[in-house]
C-alpha cells in the first residue's frame, strides 16, 4: 500500500489507545452499540437511515467520546466527536454532476479521508460494493475524490452465503477479513473481527451504515414511493432544476 494510507493502516505506537481491539456491534435507530454496553452507544448518526420516509440527503456521523472521572464520577455527559457526512443525494441515480450515489466525506482532516461505495450486482442478484479511499480529502476539498491510482481499495464488501442468508464478509485491501455483517430480523450486527486504528474503525463503522443506508434507499418499498412522488403534480416543477446547491451534496 502506498505512503498516502500508512496513516491509517499503522496505529500510532505513541498512542496505544488508538488501537482498537475485536468487537461486535449493533445498530439501532441512530446508534451503534457494543453487543456487551447498550447503555452508552459508541456512534451516532443525526437522522434514521434504516426509514424510507427518511429524504435527508446528507447524514452526521459522530463518535461518542469517554469522559474522564474525577474521584469516581463523571464530570458531565459524553461527549460528541462530528467525523464524516454520509451522503445520498437526491435522485443520485439519475444525475450525472455529482461523483457518486453513496458516500461519505470527512469532517475533519484527520479522518481518513473521503469514501465512494462502488457498487456491483453479484450472482443470485445479491448486491456486492468496494469502498474507495480518497486519502486525506475532506467535504471542503473539491473535487471530492482521487482518480485512478490515487484512490485505494478500503474495504471489500462480499456477500457471504457461508456466514448466512442476509451476511456479507469485509476484507482489506490484501484480502484479509475484517469483520463480517450479518442481519437477524430487524437486528443489525457487524462483527469485528481485527484489531484496528481508531480512524480505521471509524470508518469501517460509518461506511457500514452508509451500506445499510443503500438497503434502505434501494428497497422495492422506496422505488415504488419515488415512482409515485414523481407522479404527482407537484413533483413537475421540482424536476425543473435539475441541480441543487452543493453544500447540500457535500455540506
Amino acid at each position: 500500500m502506498d505512503s498516502d494510507s500508512d496513516s491509517y493502516e499503522k496505529p500510532d505506537g505513541n498512542h496505544p489507545r488508538d488501537t482498537v481491539g475485536p468487537a461486535v456491534l449493533i445498530f439501532s435507530t441512530r446508534s451503534v452499540f457494543a453487543e456487551a454496553e447498550t447503555s452508552t452507544p459508541l456512534y451516532q448518526v443525526n437522522s434514521d437511515i434504516r426509514s424510507i420516509s427518511n429524504k435527508d440527503s446528507s447524514v452526521a456521523f459522530e463518535r461518542v467520546e469517554d469522559v474522564p472521572e474525577v474521584d469516581g464520577i463523571t464530570a458531565r455527559t459524553p461527549g460528541k466527536r462530528h467525523l464524516f457526512y454520509l451522503a445520498h443525494p437526491v435522485n443520485a441515480r439519475y444525475r450525472t454532476d455529482i461523483p457518486a450515489r453513496y458516500y461519505i466525506t470527512s469532517a475533519v482532516s484527520e479522518a481518513v479521508g473521503n469514501i465512494r461505495l462502488e457498487i456491483s450486482v453479484a450472482r443470485l442478484q445479491r448486491t456486492s460494493f468496494k469502498a474507495m479511499l480518497s486519502a486525506k480529502k475532506t467535504a471542503s476539498d473539491n473535487p471530492l475524490f482521487n482518480e485512478g491510482t490515487h484512490e485505494v481499495l478500503l474495504f471489500d464488501i462480499q456477500p457471504n452465503w457461508k456466514f448466512g442468508r442476509n451476511c456479507y464478509e469485509w476484507s482489506d485491501l490484501n484480502g484479509e477479513q475484517v469483520a463480517v455483517e450479518e442481519k437477524e430480523n430487524d437486528r443489525y450486527k457487524l462483527s469485528v473481527t481485527t484489531s484496528t486504528s481508531q480512524e480505521l474503525r471509524d470508518a469501517l463503522v460509518a461506511t457500514w451504515l452508509l451500506r445499510l443506508w443503500y438497503d434502505t434507499a434501494e428497497s422495492k418499498q422506496a422505488r415504488r414511493e419515488f415512482f409515485e412522488s414523481m407522479a404527482a403534480p407537484e413533483a413537475y416543477k421540482e424536476s425543473m432544476d435539475p441541480y441543487m446547491p452543493r453544500q447540500c451534496i457535500m455540506i
